[in-house]
């Protein structure tokens, strides 16, 4: 009988990040007679639970530790210590900055296997001190000690791990039949929405944080709203911002038309509500939600700091962030509207992201 792998996922946070619900996904769809997932997540976000109880209903342990940019020893002593007590037979680091670290305890330990996968396009520190500083020596420990290297679109692996370093490209899956096939229509939605049932609808979905950018989000619709009246914004989402983003509201004399929904689950069904899928961030990798948003059939707006790779369907726009906000205005409210995925959907089906994951796991080198 194969003996159980035990994958420890560093993530820091098991939110409703693009990061967390890709490791969930595929956590729901991997051979669990054959691997079983772990996490480590940092101490403030500990009662960040909507994944908790299904991980403990699948096997999986979640450890609490210190954060490292809070108390590095403390955090050094508390890992190495969970390394050598647990059964960890692979470590999958999903964390940009300072990920390095996190390889080389895990090399200390003895754990052969240990993956750097890239999600974002960027670290979103700049170059402030202590940051810049730490940043060369976290990302040499990363290149000495990952045997792995997995990116969730070239621009992101090419961004952490630079030009030179060979990695897998792994598509951020999802199950694309729960967003092609959605049991409910549009004026069903506006109506359980309270927003009328002609209303042009603009969607966005993610964490309350800088790299969404929802100050810009915000003053996008504003700038609509004065030739298109009938304009609602659904905002689906938390984080630390969240209470200044609603305050950015009120003082643009938007808030009858943004709904705050917070985090939902039945995300699906809202992008059938919504006619363009809007994403000004500042920084991203592929996105999870662009990719559910695609295959559901809804046009796309993204900045140009997302990666190119995102773009699986027909209709999808990019917009620089300084551009003006009539330019943003017209990709978002231009014909065409509505969408029609690529043959290159195909490729994120998150059954087919699984089996990669544990061809990865599985393998006895690295792919560099």
């Amino acid at each position: 009988m194969t003996q159980l792998k035990r994958v420890l996922h560093f993530q820091g946070r098991m939110g409703k990040g693009g990061a967390e619900t890709f490791m969930m996904n595929a956590y729901r769809n991997i051979d669990r007679s054959k691997y079983q997932f772990d996490f480590v997540i940092y101490e403030e976000f500990a009662d960040v639970r909507p994944y908790h109880d299904e991980i403990a209903a699948l096997g999986g342990k979640i450890f609490v530790v210190p954060n490292p940019n809070k108390h590095p020893l403390r955090y050094i002593n508390t890992v190495s210590k969970l390394l050598q007590e647990n059964q960890v037979d692979v470590v999958h680091n999903e964390i940009f900055f300072g990920g390095g670290l996190n390889l080389w305890l895990a090399a200390r330990a003895g754990v052969k296997k240990r993956i750097a996968h890239s999600h974002a396009t960027s670290d979103g520190k700049g170059n402030r001190f202590p940051y810049s500083v730490v940043r060369p020596i976290f990302n040499n420990l990363m290149m000495k000690y990952a045997t792995d290297f997995i990116g969730c679109s070239d621009e992101a692996g090419i961004g952490l791990f630079g030009k030179e370093q060979p990695f897998v490209m792994l598509p951020n899956g999802i199950d694309l039949d729960r967003y092609r096939n959605v049991p409910v229509t549009k004026a069903e939605m506006h109506a359980q929405l309270g927003i009328p049932t002609d209303a042009f609808v603009i969607g966005h979905i993610g964490r309350f944080e800088e790299q969404k950018n929802h100050r810009l989000l915000l003053k996008i619709v504003q700038h609509i709203l004065k030739k298109h009246p009938n304009t609602y914004l659904l905002s689906v989402g938390a984080g630390s911002l969240e209470a200044e983003i609603h305050g950015l509201a009120k003082e643009l004399k938007i808030e009858d038309h943004v709904l705050f929904l917070g985090e939902r689950e039945d995300i699906a069904e809202l992008l059938k509500a919504m006619d363009v899928f809007l994403l000004p961030s500042l920084y991203e990798g592929l996105p999870i939600v662009a990719v559910e948003a695609q295959a559901a059939n809804v046009k796309l707006v993204l900045s140009t700091e997302v990666s190119k790779d995102t773009v699986l369907s027909e209709n999808v726009r990019f917009v620089p962030l300084d551009a003006e906000l009539d330019r943003w205005e017209a990709e978002i409210m231009g014909d065409p509207q509505g969408n029609r995925p690529k043959p290159e959907m195909e490729a994120f089906d998150m059954l087919k992201t699984a089996k990669a994951l544990e061809k990865i796991y599985d393998a006895t080198e690295g792919t560099a």
